[in-house]
């Protein structure tokens, strides 16, 4: 292994566990209570090693922002041949779901869903991160043949798909409080998901009656 690989693997193995280390004391004292000196504390890392990593104390909450943001305009952008938008857009939630998954978020997600609530200044970069996720979902819309791309389709079909995501993230939290494992969730979500993005799909596909 060549030094850029081991330094890649040593910058990603701290990235983690910083991550780790302020999800932890969040759920456990609440956002605002913690601050990024005592994250650093729990890391075992300097407070500049952790800025070096996440550039604001949100970033630390919100880890999988990226992903969040950008996967469903990327998932219609890239979507295989045939594929219609909504598919795309099931396939991505779905994918969203198992990364969030491989970041241990959705065994802890009440936990994670009570601490956001109790905290306005997450719940303001909450709406942000949601907004810039409409826009660029509305913009990739917006490259579709028409009819889709006509007028304000786009932004009321990304504006429909972050209303299905946030129908979707709460069944997947009452399955979890029921104490329902996470595989058996997310497989029996799939159908729902397909049928929720197929009819928000359809609702802004334009339809003109013949003269």
């Amino acid at each position: 292994m060549d030094v850029t690989s081991r330094r890649s693997r040593k910058k990603q193995q701290t990235r983690g566990v910083i991550g780790e280390a302020a999800i932890r004391l969040f759920l456990t004292r609440g956002f605002d209570a913690v601050t990024v000196a005592d994250i650093a504390r729990e890391a075992d890392v300097a407070v500049q090693t952790v800025f070096n990593h996440f550039p604001t104390k949100e970033d630390l909450f919100f880890q999988e922002r990226e992903s969040y943001v950008t996967l469903p305009g990327q998932a219609v952008r890239n979507r295989r041949e045939g594929d219609s938008v909504a598919q795309a857009l099931a396939r991505g939630y779905l994918r969203l779901l198992e990364d969030y998954d491989d970041a241990s978020l959705l065994t802890r997600s009440i936990e994670y869903q009570r601490t956001l609530d109790a905290s306005p200044t997450l719940r303001n970069r909450e709406l942000e991160l949601r907004r810039e996720r409409e826009d660029l979902l509305a913009a990739a819309l917006a490259d579709e043949d028409p009819p889709l791309s006509d007028g304000l389709r786009p932004t009321l079909l990304a504006a429909f798909a972050s209303a299905v995501d946030r129908v979707l993230d709460t069944e997947v939290r009452r399955r979890l409080l029921a104490g329902e494992p996470i595989n058996h969730i997310t497989v029996a979500l799939e159908p729902l998901t397909r049928e929720l993005f197929d009819t928000a799909e359809n609702a802004c596909r334009q339809t003109r009656s013949e003269p």
